[in-house]
């Protein structure tokens, strides 16, 4: 199964919405297109915003044959989920 994502990188907007929730929008710097919205959870906004590179960071990990075993396994398993292997 080949996953086909929002290429990164991707930033945060804080939109204020009604009611004083704030809204925060994770866009793809390049396109704009909207890739997801958390309220009141900048957290994981930022967690979220930063999957892309993480993603890299764990295949350039792994191409590296630097990880020990476990530390390898965890790295692929975390990919295969993040590429909905």
């Amino acid at each position: 199964m080949n996953t086909k994502h929002t290429p990164g990188p991707w930033a945060i907007s804080r939109d204020a919405v009604p009611a004083g929730w704030v809204q925060n929008t994770i866009r793809a710097e390049g396109s704009g297109e909207r890739v997801a919205t958390a309220f009141l959870a900048e957290e994981n906004a930022h967690l979220i915003a930063a999957a892309p590179d993480l993603l890299a960071a764990l295949e350039q990990a792994v191409r590296s044959e630097m990880l020990n075993k476990a530390d390898d396994m965890r790295a692929r398993a975390a990919i295969d989920q993040a590429k909905g292997r």
